[in-house]
């Protein structure tokens, strides 16, 4: 078996003469010197013919035997003697090895960059420690710089936002759906914004995309020739919100037999909470139909955002309802208890909490004080029913009913015959899902009429929604295209996002999104 040479196992394939092998503390030193023949200038291409000096080099390599290898490189300098060449010298370049100005060798700085595009700065600085690789925090992200953009856009292409912070700033990725690739990443998602790439880069024949309306007009204004498909999973999403939209607002009819639903009904006075509820409710509208954001609104009546926008976005009846159903769930199985101690002599709403919480309670003080304080007062209400909540009847209204198991069948069916509103959603829902699985667009038009003439309200706003954006919606009925590897890319960019702690700049996040596929 013939012996390689030290230059074979360090090197191979490189013309370099290893004259000497060191390790000092944790770096292997290695002194080579360059041996191949005379490189052509950069400018003119010519070869050279004389040597004007040599110099010591620094390269940093791969790790060797767990050490950090530093090579010491000797490296020629060359006269450029064509006189109309504006360079005079040169300095050889070992292929495979060095580059102009890097400190790195060429294995080396494809390492760095996938460590830098994994992992980021300071995280791949750590790896980087661990692996005896030299790569510092600025030199790892140095190495990221985002691909071209391609003149052409895909033919198939798929668009969607993502948050940078979640309700307040988006951006926005394009994919490629035939490749599964991003093709770029825009720092927004505002209508001008996206107008203006598809101008850049025409070419596109049919578009991939949710229901944001910023992407339609875009797309309307940019590209009026492709073709638009919208995301089927954002249809059933939007569907089943208005199905447990129907089941909260019609939940009072589940909570009693249908033969006394008409004549129980409890006359009970209401609380201050439920004054509290409107007037916070009518305070909030008036503010935000003066254009006042939800921050500044927020700031006026000393309450939260998302309090705010939840204000702001649902009618007043479904949050009286939540706010009746506040608190009680946790304290229903144990109404019958606090009722006959009450009964018994024991007025205390304390006592009753520490009675309670030995039994097993998990809610707090001011809900068991709240009930006493109605049965001294003679409103309280009896405990309801153990009903399922709206969003499990929406889970079962809104998967396949073979995959139902025969209690939930049967819990389904009793809500469907205690309401007709929730069945007529149900049937409404089921009618959508099923001409979506099997691709029936052709029936969306009689379904969208169904909808809006028979069907409940939130249904029918629905329906309404599907009739502005018509075409779209057939097509992804229709059509096998979809926006799921799009929203795979989103759940990805999510991740990276997270890695970089908000402390990166948006050129950064798009090189590592785009680079990182």
């Amino acid at each position: 078996m013939k012996a390689e040479t030290l230059e074979e196992v360090l090197f191979p394939g490189l013309d370099l003469v290893v004259r000497q092998a060191v390790v000092a503390d944790d770096n292997l030193m290695i002194d080579a010197a360059g041996c191949g023949p005379p490189g052509t200038c950069p400018q003119c291409q010519r070869p050279a013919a004389r040597i004007h000096s040599r110099y010591w080099r620094h390269v940093a390599g791969l790790p060797v035997g767990g050490h950090r290898v530093i090579v010491r490189l000797r490296v020629r300098r060359f006269f450029c003697d064509q006189g109309q060449c504006r360079r005079r010298t040169f300095v050889e370049q070992v292929a495979g090895l060095t580059e102009p100005r890097r400190r790195y060798s060429t294995a080396a700085r494809s390492a760095m960059r996938t460590v830098a595009v994994e992992l980021g700065g300071r995280p791949g600085q750590r790896l980087c420690t661990k692996l005896r690789l030299h790569g510092r925090r600025t030199a790892l992200l140095g190495q990221l710089t985002a691909p071209a953009v391609p003149a052409r856009a895909p033919r198939i292409l798929g668009i969607d936002e993502f948050a940078f912070r979640r309700g307040r700033t988006y951006g926005t990725v394009l994919v490629d759906i035939e490749t599964s690739r991003p093709v770029d990443v825009l720092p927004d998602r505002e209508t001008s914004t996206v107008a203006a790439w598809l101008l850049e880069h025409p070419g596109t024949e049919v578009v991939c995309r949710d229901r944001l309306m910023a992407f339609t007009k875009a797309i309307s204004k940019a590209a009026p020739g492709a073709l638009e498909v919208a995301d089927r999973w954002h249809l059933l999403q939007n569907l089943s919100t208005a199905v447990e939209k129907t089941c909260r607002q019609h939940r009072d009819c589940l909570r009693q037999p249908a033969a006394t639903r008409s004549d129980q009904q409890s006359a009970a006075p209401e609380s201050p909470l439920l004054d509290r509820v409107r007037q916070r409710h009518r305070d909030v509208n008036e503010l935000a139909s003066t254009g006042m954001s939800l921050s500044a609104i927020g700031r006026r009546l000393r309450l939260d955002r998302k309090t705010v926008r939840r204000y702001r976005d649902n009618d007043l009846e479904s949050l009286l309802i939540s706010a009746q159903d506040r608190g009680r769930g946790v304290l229903d199985s144990y109404i019958e208890h606090v009722r006959h101690r009450f009964e018994a002599g024991s007025t205390s709403s304390m006592q009753l909490y520490r009675e309670l919480l030995a039994l097993g309670y998990t809610g707090g003080y001011h809900v068991v004080n709240r009930y006493v304080r109605a049965i001294r007062n003679g409103i309280t209400v009896p405990a309801r029913a153990g009903i399922p909540s709206p969003r499990t009847i929406t889970s079962w209204i809104m998967r396949p009913q073979e995959t139902l198991s025969p209690s939930d069948a049967a819990q389904l069916g009793a809500a469907l015959n205690a309401c007709p509103e929730i069945a007529s959603a149900c049937d409404l829902a089921q009618e959508f899902t099923d001409m979506l699985r099997h691709r029936r667009g052709h029936q969306l038009r009689d379904w969208i009429q169904k909808a809006e003439l028979s069907g409940p309200d939130a249904i029918g706003v629905f329906a309404d929604s599907i009739r502005q954006d018509l075409k779209a919606v057939t097509a992804g009925l229709t059509l096998t295209y979809s926006s799921g590897i799009v929203e795979g890319h989103v759940n990805r960019i999510k991740t990276i996002k997270r890695q970089m702690y908000g402390r990166a700049s948006f050129t950064l996040l798009r090189a590592r999104i785009l680079l990182q596929s």
